[in-house]
């Protein structure tokens, strides 16, 4: 039986209980996971296509990069919430609704918000009305996601995860394919506004159908029963049998009473220094300190780092505690960051630096090059982990993808530049197939599978608030001065070495021998 003890904001974990999980056929991981193919498809249309181009749409060519940041930065900060908030709240589901599963019903109520909010986007007609609609689609399919990302660690056994990892990858690989082909083939920010705009609605009808479709498939093809969670669950309700609770532990308090004091410290803490740095950057840009004013975009991503820090410690998350959980949490994010710095900017690079006629287009074509190169390695590598160690793949994709980096420094040509693209890919389908793999065999608590996924996911939104902070004003700056080249080059050496951290970074998991 599990023995069970407080962890450091007051929560129940189990230490370590012998969990049997049922081998599953190849066609079981295949459905379990088709969901994440639609989230791919959904995420790399809105990221590569669809935002730039709306965006450009809206704003034009001289504030396109600010614009985007805009737009992109409060819904990855969103994210950084919403993720870890809702992998808790599936860990600890309850009553009737646990009669569903602690997944399912997550998932299903945060598609279908989801797919209120995509509309909502598509009907936006300024940029203040997109960012809001694009931060509620942030927290909606962050809500589904965090649950989703659990089922594999409770389902898969260990020896498989790299198997599923693979399954995962090209689960992505395909929906990458999709996402980009569908928002280029029908979206050219070239047409006439009433054209773009039927182009605009067909496009998120698509990624609707989509979502909507495969969730299904998922939720229906998921037996929880047989799961981690509730193993766990029939061990927590033999130890309540085994020791009832005393009357005084079982009286009613009031809510706020039931609050774990760290929690509520955390809080306090985390506002107190987000409202002090606030007044420090307010009463620097008002007495115009060294003649430096700190702009609106740095001083949201000052407060969000911040608010980032106090969301690890909120959800339980201690590096001295878990030193693998977190050497993996910095891999992910520093290389998430180098990935998000080119593939923010991607389309605006075809645009100012190639100088493509139809930039939708060739960053689809990019786009489709990645992902079928990333066919070649992401089950294969996903496989050789299981194998051959974990950390072995990151080294590999970290240096394919810095090159790539190097490549687009040296060259604008779209032939050499579509070249690279198959070299970004097959980086990238290795980076992404062990992953996965790599989280899964570090994660701190068996109990609490979602919640640390979430902020394992934190590792995914920080960049995509950073990037496009640091990213649009460089691209804006060398823009106006008539040197827009020299913008997307100081990008792209900032991609490689952010690469080149989080390849080394890996060395330092200890639990992963190799």
């Amino acid at each position: 039986m599990a023995t069970l003890e407080p962890d450091s904001a007051g929560f129940v974990t189990p230490r370590r209980p012998a969990i049997s999980l049922p081998k599953l056929r190849w066609t079981q991981m295949l459905a379990i996971s088709i969901f994440y193919l639609a989230l791919t498809f959904h995420w790399a249309a809105l990221g590569l296509i669809i935002l730039p181009s709306q965006v450009f749409k809206l704003v034009g060519d001289a504030d396109k990069g600010v614009a985007l940041a805009f737009v992109v930065v409060p819904g990855a900060f969103v994210s950084l919430f919403a993720n870890p908030m809702f992998g808790a709240l599936s860990d600890r589901t309850r009553g009737w609704l646990a009669t569903w599963g602690r997944r399912r019903p997550y998932i299903v109520m945060g598609t279908l918000v989801n797919i209120g909010a995509l509309i909502w986007m598509a009907a936006s007609r300024d940029i203040l009305s997109l960012a809001i609609a694009y931060a509620v689609v942030q927290f909606s399919s962050n809500a589904a996601q965090a649950p989703f990302h659990a089922l594999l660690p409770d389902i898969v056994p260990a020896e498989q995860r790299g198997t599923a990892s693979g399954v995962m990858g090209l689960l992505q690989t395909f929906g990458t394919i999709g996402g980009v082909i569908i928002a280029g083939l029908f979206l050219d920010s070239s047409k006439p506004l009433p054209i773009y705009r039927q182009e605009l609605w067909l496009t998120y009808g698509i990624i609707i159908v989509i979502l909507l479709v495969l969730m299904l498939v998922t939720i229906l093809s998921v037996h929880e029963r047989q799961g981690a969670s509730a193993q766990l669950a029939a061990l927590e309700a033999e130890e309540a049998a085994a020791n009832p609770p005393s009357v005084a532990q079982t009286a009613r308090r009031p809510w706020f009473q039931r609050i774990p004091r760290p929690i509520v410290l955390n809080i306090a803490m985390t506002l107190i220094v987000a409202g002090a740095a606030w007044g420090i950057m307010t009463l620097w840009n008002a007495l115009n300190i060294a003649n430096i004013q700190i702009n609106s975009n740095v001083e949201q991503v000052i407060l969000e780092i911040i608010a980032t820090i106090g969301l690890l410690r909120l959800f339980d998350f201690h590096p001295r505690r878990d030193p693998d959980f977190a050497w993996v949490l910095l891999t992910r994010l520093v290389m998430m960051l180098g990935i998000y710095t080119i593939q923010t900017y991607l389309l605006y690079y075809m645009r100012d630096a190639v100088g493509a006629p139809h930039p939708e287009q060739q960053t689809t074509n990019f786009a489709i090059i990645v992902a079928l190169t990333s066919l070649i390695s992401a089950f294969v590598v996903g496989w050789l982990s299981d194998r051959y160690g974990r950390k072995r793949m990151v080294y590999l994709a970290g240096g394919f993808m810095a090159l790539v980096g190097l490549i687009f420094i040296l060259s604008h040509s779209l032939p050499i530049v579509l070249a690279a693209g198959a070299i970004f890919g097959l980086g990238y389908g290795a980076y992404q197939s062990v992953d996965w793999a790599l989280v899964a065999d570090v994660l701190p608590s068996h109990k609490n599978y979602a919640r640390d996924m979430g902020v394992w996911n934190i590792s995914l939104s920080l960049p995509g608030v950073v990037a496009p902070v640091i990213g649009g004003p460089i691209i804006d700056s060398f823009t106006r001065s008539g040197h827009s080249l020299v913008g997307y080059q100081v990008l792209f050496a900032m991609a490689i070495v952010y690469c080149l951290i989080g390849t080394v970074a890996v060395r330092y998991v200890r639990g992963v021998k190799k």
